[in-house]
């Protein structure tokens, strides 16, 4: 993160190379008038600069790529929204960075599990290059939360209680971790100040009238779920209360079957098939992308570490992972990811990969890790415990390296303006380094330590020359003192910069003749260090990073394990080759080493891509051994097969059969998730679990009662046949049995063995009302409730309730994790069939996919 000088002409300097628009992506101050009008004729508002702006354009509302808005007004330009990276949406346009921004009051949208209120950049770009504070508009909450995030993100953490714990016992240069955010810590345009929140934002809280008044007749209200702008007592502007994510035409062909990212702009759901695939190394990196928050065409750092046909990933930028479904890797492959430090253009896409599929393992220190959960928990407004609850932690021991499937990871921290880590990882006399965002500067480490900020042995670490001598050196490059500058990276050896790499800078910010070069962005610029190894325990473990990430041996032992090893085999099939046909005899179980599959049947409709990592073929077991689906090689493709013979003979007894009986049974009744909007897009390999724990069909005739009110949850179900109607009590629920009414408080029912008594009378000759339903509370709750439908009046009330219909799901989620009384009623309006998910299994199966714990928050029924 560039955000520190060293004096105002740097300053200077970077915001002239910043903000300026030539053909690399700056815009040239100095361009003709003519250039100008023409662009403009291209797109007459976008290009507009806030100073062209008349009158008559203030009513223009410039929508952003990325999403949100901005507004121009007398007082400045004004911004609604601030997803990831927003301020280069802005250059890009020609815009000038707006300095007012407006705050949305739900800073986190769920579907996309990315912040809507990423204010660290257009802080940091308004102050550090405009030399001006940024303004949020805001409510108390929110001015709380934001400074929270950003006492974690541009001060460093409070609680560094944990700090010491983080190094073992006889690590030698362990950093005055005090002094050094200290020296960091202060206004670099005059230094004798210290920096602070209110140095960076201007903070205006709207008043008891809900409006904020900015000068110059120009006043924000906001009403309803709506943002009001008015200038001159005139409205000028009308924006929702709602972010609206936008995605590029790339990411959004991108969004195929792709669990929590099925794309939730997109009405309709198309499979895509990709081309593009792409075998894990046995130890590469893939860079996602090796620029900076302030450059408006790089993305931001990212990078995956291909160990043994697993990645591990570092820093990731958001929608990471589309980019590996678009190549044909499961996201499950990538089982670790590492935060560095909690910089916005480094974490921006970590807490998105936690959440997007199944549970991963965060590798960081304990100091960093909770220093990323205060931070998220503050922009979320989720608890710090829930969080963490989300992913499961691997800690960091500087000083004792970690074992990585396989690979050996040496951790240390780097010098910076937060806490930051740096690694050497190595594999097969192999290793690459990655500095971590560094002051790297001979002079300048030196000064340094003279000052005290740095001990001896911290200074010999950082001045170390052992860096220089790994296999690949991934070296950060920016504007000191917190980046290392490229004019003395250009000053190594040239053995050394024919494996040395930059890192978070744009290629044109790198000295000409100098040597030094980015590394290719993309899976397809991966650099491999190992393709294949002929150690063979290498292969073996590449083999069971594999096998150990099929659903079916979640809870395989080592035995079966083995047997598997021993039993399978590799064949190799060429492009449009047949793999299976359907309604021939099969008598083999797959998984995907290599390449694409496509499993298509007779039904033109029903065609999907399996890809590395995925299995097929077990529905042979079972159907008088007839395949259901055709299976043809997209392209080369290998595949570890195993025969039924062997896979019965080693699973004949236990959970994985079981499991696949389930599997048989669902699937034979009915493809019900097909049905379902937002379960139709989940993954396979998430289909196929819902579809293992969803074991039990059940038949109810009309009028009689699925779940009551009160009882401990224990239900969740898709509606096969027929339709039931689920009634949502507010503060108490109305129950009228043989002419008497009786009011029921709703705390009560959940405590109270007498209120459980009442509740138990209910059966279905009694007519149950409610009071009206207040849907505030599940407004932002994804994916979608049904509209209330009216059902017949009564003397009491009007009935609300909400339909289900085959194919929808219902489930008081958060009861059912929680083991809390259900707080509503369902029951059958006609004779009603019903696939019921066992409630304990559910749970292990939401605690295994965090993204869909969050997305269910709240959520009761899901079309």
């Amino acid at each position: 993160m560039a955000c520190h000088f060293v004096n105002e002409q740097e300053v200077l300097e970077y915001a002239s190379m910043t903000s300026s628009h030539h053909d690399d992506g700056t815009e040239n101050e100095s361009q003709s008038e003519n250039a100008r009008q023409s662009n403009q004729i291209k797109n007459p508002i976008l290009l507009k600069s806030e100073s062209q702006f008349s009158e008559s354009d203030l009513s223009n509302k410039i929508k952003l790529p990325r999403g949100g808005s901005v507004i121009m007004t007398k007082a400045g330009a004004i911004q609604f929204s601030m997803v990831p990276e927003t301020l280069k949406d802005s250059i890009n346009l020609g815009l000038d960075v707006p300095g007012i921004f407006i705050v949305p009051s739900h800073r986190f949208d769920k579907r996309f599990c990315l912040s809507v209120a990423e204010f660290e950049f257009p802080a940091y770009f308004s102050f550090f290059v405009k030399r001006r504070r940024v303004t949020l508009i805001t409510d108390k909450e929110g001015e709380e939360a934001i400074r929270a995030i950003f006492q974690e993100t541009l001060l460093g953490p409070k609680d560094l209680s944990k700090f010491d714990q983080d190094f073992s016992n006889d690590y030698n240069g362990k950093p005055d971790i005090v002094k050094e955010l200290g020296h960091f810590a202060k206004n670099p345009f005059n230094p004798t100040d210290p920096l602070t929140v209110d140095l960076l934002i201007n903070f205006l809280i709207f008043d008891e009238q809900n409006q904020v008044n900015l000068g110059q007749d120009v006043i924000v209200k906001k009403v309803d779920q709506k943002f009001l702008i008015f200038e001159n007592g005139k409205q000028i502007a009308k924006m929702k209360n709602k972010v609206e994510i936008m995605i590029d035409d790339v990411k959004s062909n991108a969004y195929i079957k792709y669990g929590l990212f099925s794309n939730p702009n997109d009405q309709q759901y198309v499979e895509h098939y990709f081309e593009q695939t792409f075998t894990p190394p046995t130890f590469g990196v893939t860079v996602l992308g090796c620029s900076h928050g302030f450059d408006p065409k790089g993305s931001v750092s990212g990078y995956i570490f291909w160990i043994n046909g697993l990645g591990v990933m570092l820093d990731p930028p958001p929608f990471t992972t589309l980019l590996l479904r678009k190549n044909g890797i499961p996201s499950r492959l990538v089982k670790w990811v590492i935060i560095s430090h909690n910089h916005a253009d480094h974490d921006a896409g970590t807490f998105q990969k936690l959440l997007e599929s199944e549970k991963t393992v965060l590798i960081s220190t304990a100091t960093i890790k909770e220093s990323f959960v205060r931070k998220y928990a503050a922009m979320t407004g989720f608890s710090v415990d829930y969080i963490e609850s989300l992913f499961n932690f691997e800690r960091v021991i500087v000083g004792n390296p970690l074992r990585i499937n396989g690979a050996s990871f040496e951790f240390h921290y780097s010098l910076h303006s937060i806490p930051c880590l740096s690694f050497t990882v190595r594999l097969g006399g192999k290793s690459i380094y990655f500095s971590g965002d560094t002051f790297y500067e001979p002079n300048g480490l030196k000064a340094i330590f003279e000052k005290g900020v740095i001990s001896e042995s911290r200074y010999n670490f950082l001045m170390s020359e052992d860096k220089w001598k790994n296999s690949l050196i991934l070296h950060e490059a920016g504007v000191p003192p917190i980046h290392t500058p490229a004019k003395l990276l250009a000053q190594l050896p040239p053995e050394v910069k024919e494996n040395l790499r930059l890192i978070h800078t744009a290629a044109k910010d790198i000295p000409p003749d100098s040597g030094l070069r980015v590394p290719g962005v993309g899976l397809e610029n991966t650099i491999v260090l190992i393709q294949s190894s002929e150690d063979c325990r290498l292969n073996t473990i590449q083999e069971l990073s594999l096998i150990e990430n099929i659903d079916l041996f979640k809870h395989a032992n080592i035995h079966q394990v083995r047997q598997i090893f021993e039993s399978s085999t590799i064949n190799t099939y060429e492009q449009n080759q047949n793999i299976c046909i359907q309604d021939e005899i099969g008598n083999e179980f797959y998984i995907i080493r290599k390449g694409t599959v496509k499993i298509h049947s007779d039904n033109p409709v029903f065609v999907k891509y399996m890809h590395y990592g995925d299995y097929f073929g077990e529905g042979c077991f079972f159907n008088q051994n007839k395949r259901r689906a055709n299976a043809t090689a997209m392209n080369q493709c290998e595949l570890i097969t195993l025969s039924k013979a062997d896979f019965l003979r080693i699973f004949q007894y236990g959970e994985v059969m079981q499991k696949l009986e389930n599997l048989q049974v669902v699937r034979s009744q009915i493809q019900i998730m097909e049905r379902n909007k937002f379960f139709s897009q989940l993954t396979s390999y998430q289909k196929i679990q819902l579809e293992m724990i969803s074991n039990l069909k059940r038949f109810f005739q009309k009028h009689s009662m699925i779940q009551q009110y009160g009882v401990m949850a224990s239900v969740a179900f898709f509606v096969v046949s027929g339709k039931a109607q689920v009634i949502l009590p507010s503060d108490y629920v109305v129950q009228q049995y043989e002419g008497q009414s009786v009011k029921v408080n709703r705390q009560e029912s959940t405590t109270s063995d007498h209120t459980k008594q009442q509740q138990q009378i209910i059966d279905q000759k009694k007519k149950r009302l409610s009071l009206p339903i207040n849907l505030a509370m599940l407004e932002q709750q994804k994916p979608s409730i049904q509209t209330p439908e009216a059902s017949e009046k009564s003397s009491i009330n009007e009935i609300k309730t909400y339909p289900l219909t085959s194919g929808m799901f219902f489930g008081e989620i958060d009861s059912i994790v929680r083991n809390r009384r259900t707080s509503t009623i369902v029951e059958a309006v006609e004779d009603t069939e019903i696939i019921i998910l066992d409630s304990q299994s559910l749970r292990s199966f939401l605690a295994d996919n965090p993204g869909l714990m969050v997305l269910f928050q709240e959520s009761i029924i899901i079309e």
